[in-house]
């Protein structure tokens, strides 16, 4: 709301004496509320919406909203991470021990970014749920347990539940590279490194698909690169497939500067 929008409704709605026209007494008296009022509005009304939901809060106001939905943010975790994990959350339906179940119980142990279930994957009564930590990766056994834990204390009797850790499969980067003036190839693999490793990060157990045309756009997008021929990805010039119970990491980084 602005000045003027305040003080057209306070106008409309004066029913004392005289005029409240600017320079009167009553009308510098109502410009002064509707300046007060506007500075409220644009600092705690106007934009509340966006802050209160998911979707749309960000920084503390996203820790809060997710918190109050049972989400809590991790160390470190930024606000498209936290973003994503909580809406996951909200859009799958756990109930009676379901495999949204599952994965709401391994993904309230701090430390787990996100859980995939295999529903009879030894057999008849047997659930395995595959999980991997704040950064993508296969956890340790200290998250392992605390997550089998949690799963331990809620799964439905008589079922045969289990929390593994997904096997990791090196990503390998090959490329001829041209470079633009005062670039380093150093910095460029330093760059594509940290891009890589939250690409793959940010597709743990939500794909198995390597996109090799996202990976390359990665490359490209570094700051110095020129141009980019032969690259691959483990030797290849396609996607990669991983199996279902594998997550990419950052493997090694061959950059060849090219003229």
């Amino acid at each position: 709301m602005t000045k003027e929008e305040a003080l057209s409704l306070m106008q409309e709605a004066y029913a004392g004496p005289g005029s409240t026209n600017e320079g009167t007494f009553a009308g510098d008296i109502l410009r002064a509320c509707a300046d007060a009022i506007a500075q409220m509005w644009s600092m705690d009304v106007d934009g509340l919406a966006r802050r209160a939901f998911v979707s749309t809060a960000v920084g503390d106001w996203l820790t809060a909203v997710c918190a109050d939905r049972g989400v809590e943010r991790m160390d470190g975790e930024d606000d498209d991470s936290l973003r994503q994990r909580t809406l996951k959350k909200l859009s799958g339906s756990p109930t009676s021990g379901n495999a949204d179940h599952y994965v709401q119980w391994c993904c309230s142990v701090p430390q787990v970014l996100r859980a995939k279930v295999f529903p009879l994957k030894r057999g008849p009564g047997t659930v395995d749920v595959t999980i991997v930590d704040a950064d993508g990766r296969a956890p340790d056994e200290e998250l392992l347990s605390a997550a089998q834990a949690v799963v331990d204390a809620q799964r439905p009797v008589g079922v045969d539940a289990k929390v593994t850790a997904p096997t990791e499969t090196p990503i390998q980067i090959s490329a001829s590279v041209t470079l633009m003036d005062g670039a380093q190839i150093e910095t460029v693999t330093a760059q594509l490194q940290t891009e890589m490793t939250e690409f793959l990060k940010e597709i743990a157990l939500n794909t198995q698909t390597v996109s090799y045309a996202k990976a390359l756009r990665l490359l490209l997008d570094c700051a110095g690169v020129a141009d980019v021929t032969g690259f691959t990805l483990n030797g290849s010039g396609e996607s990669l497939v991983l199996d279902e119970d594998t997550v990419g990491v950052c493997g090694e980084i061959l950059l060849e500067e090219v003229s």
